[in-house]
């Protein structure tokens, strides 16, 4: 069995979480809580092999390439540290968003 990353979620992906959670709360508390925790559980998930996924760009802070994990509608945005064994989650988006312009 591979060697598992620890999960860090930045402050910028909690955020976006908390806003996905509300924005889907207006309809369906129920429903929004169901689409958050498949999301988490996907986030979960990138503990084993977090380079298995596209990159789509760098981190101009850390130099490190920039993944993306699809969790349809929704795209997580993570960057890995290969020497601390670790994998920040820096951004949650909608699919149908813009890509962000650059990376933290």
């Amino acid at each position: 069995m591979p060697e598992r990353y620890a999960i860090e979620i930045t402050r910028r992906a909690r955020k976006d979480l908390e806003e996905i959670l509300e924005y889907i709360s207006r309809d369906s508390p129920e429903r929004a809580a169901i689409v958050v925790a498949r999301v988490l559980d996907e986030i979960r998930a990138l503990q084993f092999l977090p380079a298995r996924f596209r990159v789509v760009g760098k981190s101009r802070k850390w130099g490190s390439d920039i993944h993306v994990r699809v969790v349809r509608p929704f795209i997580v945005y993570y960057r890995i540290d290969e020497a601390d064994r670790r994998v920040f989650v820096v951004e949650v988006r909608h699919g149908a968003r813009q890509p962000p312009a650059s990376f933290e």
